[in-house]
């Protein structure tokens, strides 16, 4: 069986084959079950992997998470040294009855155009799992913590998503954080406000903000504080590239002589997120910012792409960071 996973969020793709592997895998040790991550794995290496049939036991559960190159991406996907799709597309094409094989790709879309992709659309199953809507999440958490003897408060329950933004990940740790905590209470606004961090776009600002002010220390505090709570790279990269595409719109727009306050209006956001980005772009060269915006490119490209992990990637842009 092979089974192929995507979807924006990482986790819903894992939480969706996790639940399948400990029904069919109720007992998993080194004979019956092997995580790859893609990242760091060959093509090569994970078709190995799957012409080792089970010894011992009957059937193998094999979970490569980040398969980068069935991801649908406007730059072709870069294969390692000495690597390639064939030995995996050849497996694919007539796969074990004694192995199940799940590829978890974080991508809104696969690349329906690849050989590998194809193959297992004949001889498997390929499955996007979309974003619940905001309803559904509220809908969720209502019923999780309820369930746990500690209800939660409608206000409460809408602060937590919004703060959670649309990460699944996040979103059921801080479910479980907030049930330890109520301990049997019910859950309140304030308790969300205490226990769960403000949504990324809001962390990201702040880092930005510290990068812009040279405190690489602090951006890498609040980097290592979204990891806690399970945020990716790519994720992180495109906040990132926002934020410092937002400084560039009020770059143009104050040189123009526009007030905080019309770019606010012009821009969709608040008078004093401006003017924190005005101050904020004192300290910075006019070429800064589309070589930073490069850099973030780059680094995206090289985690899509399988050359580095994506913790190195985001790790190595903020250590090389000048502004």
């Amino acid at each position: 069986m092979i089974l192929v996973l995507y979807s924006p969020d990482p986790q819903m793709a894992r939480h969706i084959a996790m639940k399948s592997i400990k029904k069919d895998f109720p007992v998993r040790d080194e004979f019956n079950y092997i995580s790859l991550n893609m990242a760091v794995t060959t093509l090569n290496e994970l078709a190995d992997e799957c012409a080792f049939l089970p010894l011992g036991t009957e059937r193998k559960c094999i979970l490569a998470s980040d398969c980068a190159f069935l991801a649908k991406s406007k730059t072709k996907y870069k294969y390692q040294k000495d690597d390639g799709p064939d030995k995996l597309l050849e497996y694919c094409s007539s796969p074990s009855a004694f192995i199940d094989l799940y590829m978890l790709v974080h991508a809104e879309d696969v690349d329906e155009k690849n050989p590998i992709l194809k193959a297992v659309v004949k001889t498997g199953s390929v499955k996007g799992i979309p974003m619940p809507k905001p309803e559904e999440w509220v809908a969720y958490a209502t019923k999780y913590l309820s369930s746990r003897g500690c209800p939660i408060d409608p206000d409460a329950a809408r602060e937590l998503v919004s703060r959670v933004d649309n990460d699944y990940g996040r979103f059921i740790s801080d479910l479980e954080k907030l049930a330890c905590y109520a301990n049997g209470e019910p859950v309140r606004l304030a308790a969300v406000k205490m226990l769960v961090t403000p949504k990324v776009e809001e962390d990201t600002f702040a880092m930005s903000n510290a990068l812009t002010r040279g405190d690489v220390a602090l951006a890498m505090t609040i980097y290592k504080d979204l990891k806690s709570h399970s945020v990716d790279e790519i994720r992180l990269i495109n906040q990132l590239a926002n934020q410092f595409t937002f400084m560039d719109e009020v770059r143009y727009l104050d040189a123009k002589g526009a007030s905080s306050y019309d770019i606010a209006k012009e821009l969709g956001t608040s008078p004093k997120r401006v003017e924190v980005t005005v101050r904020n772009l004192y300290r910075v060269k006019p070429d800064s910012l589309p070589r930073i915006l490069e850099e973030l490119y780059l680094a995206e490209k090289a985690i899509l792409t399988g050359q580095v992990t994506p913790e190195f990637a985001f790790q190595r842009f903020l250590a090389n960071y000048v502004i």
